[in-house]
């Protein structure tokens, strides 16, 4: 059902002057100038192409688009803005005013370009950010020994306007040679911004923070700004297999922790499992990969309550190399947008070399009821759910998975005859370098003239003292007489 927008008149007659300063203090809810909204907000053909393109998805384009009448339009612009009501309770919607006052202010302030003040940069950040904390101007010497002074200001927002936006943010404009001031992230105005860090464009993310986000855009803002992992709220993990056009298959695993009661930390308590929306992108320096279907990360049952995380899961294809991840995850139930970044190795399987893939603990490992299901946490013939947390509870279980790789094979049986052997080491001391020295934690579990080529394995912990650990999976190929071993670490508390 569309809401009609409110639009605020004021009576006729004379204004006494308590009015006239409410008016003022408010005036960042105040209704916007009719010539601003009346201009640009009019269901017209072009309606798409003025100012509301900052907030538009491209889905909206092209359903606005094919509407054929003003009619039709009209209906269209009312639901559009009532999706957007941060309070839909009250009669005005506080989203909208704001946005065309923003508007309005920027074309009232910036003429430095033959258009109007909303399309320059600076217009684009102040209708997507609203006003800067802090603006700082001066003059930048241009490039060559007899370099001219060249206007420029650094915007600063102290305080987040989005989720995801850092604290201290600073946006700078630099004067071109058409006169208009154009954002830049070159511009180092002293010795202590240099010191402090280069600007970043956030443009893009600003507009992503406002309207529901196309996958390609959401990660290739994700992808500029380059985040860091919130391994507080968020959890990653990777498996790599060898796939079957020789490539790795890389199995990656979302963790979310579920919000804290009463939603404090933005999310929604009450929100369906599965709500949230996952993306990726798998970045080399010489292509990238995306996973921007809605479908690609998935959850079940089995992804419920992972050492307190909700798991959701996809897989890809890639060349093998040194990645960079990045993720950006949605929750549809308050429009809360957040972005991690990570680095990761994807190993080589596809040579005609007797190795191991990844060696995976697992929160869960056991037959799988339909093997084979394109399902999330099942490889193989094996419900495989990764664990999040790798510390183990004295008394629990310790189970990992790996498989194997291009053994050779016995000429009578056609079968590979492998030699299986697990050494688990315990951490004793620190090296210089500050990495844990390990050492040999009892006798090697020997497991000879295994043909499988997928294993699957489980101890008790019972007993075992607090510390970390690691475990090496070592095999040795009978026929081929070669070797090949992998290892991960866990601890135990």
């Amino acid at each position: 059902m569309s809401r009609r927008r409110l639009r605020l008149r004021l009576p006729p007659g004379p204004l006494c002057a308590a009015a006239i300063a409410g008016l003022a203090v408010w005036s960042s809810l105040a209704a916007p100038a009719p010539s601003t909204e009346e201009k640009y907000n009019r269901p017209k053909r072009d309606w798409y192409q003025g100012p509301v393109r900052y907030l538009l998805s491209r889905a909206e384009e092209k359903q606005y688009r094919g509407l054929p009448t003003d009619a039709e339009r009209a209906r269209f612009i009312d639901d559009f803005w009532a999706r957007r009501d941060e309070d839909p309770v009250t009669p005005a919607n506080e989203f909208e005013i704001r946005f065309w006052n923003r508007v309005a202010e920027a074309d009232r302030s910036f003429h430095d370009a033959p258009f109007p003040g909303w399309k320059t940069d600076r217009g684009k950040i102040l209708v997507l950010l609203g006003p800067a904390d802090e603006v700082r101007q001066g003059m930048s010497t241009g490039p060559g020994p007899r370099g001219r002074e060249i206007p420029y200001a650094v915007w600063i927002y102290h305080q987040p306007r989005f989720e995801g936006m850092d604290r201290e943010t600073q946006i700078r404009f630099l004067r071109d040679n058409s006169g208009e001031m154009r954002m830049t992230d070159r511009l180092f105005a002293s010795r202590l911004e240099r010191l402090s860090g280069a600007a970043r464009s956030l443009s893009f993310q600003a507009g992503l923070a406002q309207k529901v986000p196309e996958p390609k855009q959401l990660l290739d803002a994700i992808a500029a700004s380059r985040p860091a992992m919130d391994a507080g709220r968020f959890r990653t993990h990777y498996d790599f297999f060898l796939a079957a056009d020789g490539s790795t298959s890389v199995l990656l695993t979302l963790g979310i922790r579920p919000a804290s009661p009463g939603g404090a930390d933005g999310a929604d308590p009450q929100a369906p499992a599965g709500a949230w929306k996952v993306y990726a992108r798998l970045a080399s320096e010489s292509a990238s990969y995306d996973l921007g279907d809605p479908a690609s990360f998935r959850t079940s049952e089995l992804g419920k309550d992972v050492d307190g995380f909700e798991l959701f899961q996809a897989r890809i294809s890639v060349p093998p190399g040194l990645y960079a991840v990045f993720f950006g995850i949605h929750d549809p139930a308050t429009g809360s947008l957040f972005s991690l970044g990570d680095r990761v190795r994807v190993p080589d399987f596809a040579a005609d070399e007797f190795s191991l893939s990844s060696v995976t603990l697992a929160a869960r490992l056991e037959p799988a009821a339909h093997p084979g299901a394109d399902e999330p946490f099942v490889v193989g013939r094996m419900i495989l759910v990764p664990k999040m947390d790798l510390v183990f509870k004295n008394g629990g279980v310790l189970a990992y998975y790996f498989q194997v790789y291009h053994p050779g094979s016995d000429p009578a049986s056609g079968q590979a005859r492998l030699d299986l052997a697990y050494q688990f080491f315990r951490a004793a001391a620190l090296r210089k370098t500050g990495d844990p020295e390990f050492s040999p934690l009892g006798q090697p579990v020997l497991f000879e003239n295994q043909s499988g080529q997928v294993h699957g394995y489980s101890f008790p912990l019972s007993g075992w003292p607090a510390g970390d650990f690691k475990v090496r999976v070592r095999a040795r190929d009978r026929i081929a007489g070669k070797t090949a071993e992998a290892e991960t670490l866990f601890s135990v508390r």
